[in-house]
């Protein structure tokens, strides 16, 4: 049976949203707390790259994954032709 066991040290805990831009392969091409920079980053990357998100707490010395990485890029992409579309009329 496996748990999910998550111990930080000095007890002020930091809440962190990672987002990640890959490649096809699903290589990491850029990682960071931006997500304008994950935007800019995607703009610039090869056909079929895909943007993730997963949340992290941290503190001065570690830092622990707590929800696996989403694939978000269906959400960016419809989200930028609805405002395409808005900003077009």
């Amino acid at each position: 049976m496996s748990t999910n066991v998550i111990e930080l040290r000095n007890g002020t805990l930091k809440r962190v949203i990672f987002y990640e831009v890959s490649d096809a392969q699903n290589l990491a091409i850029w990682g960071g707390e931006s997500p304008s920079e994950a935007l800019k980053w995607y703009r610039n990357s090869p056909l079929d790259s895909k943007i993730w998100v997963s949340e992290w707490l941290t503190d001065d010395e570690d830092a622990k994954e707590v929800s696996a990485q989403i694939e978000i890029t269906p959400i960016v992409l419809s989200t930028i032709a609805n405002c395409m579309e808005r900003w077009s009329k």
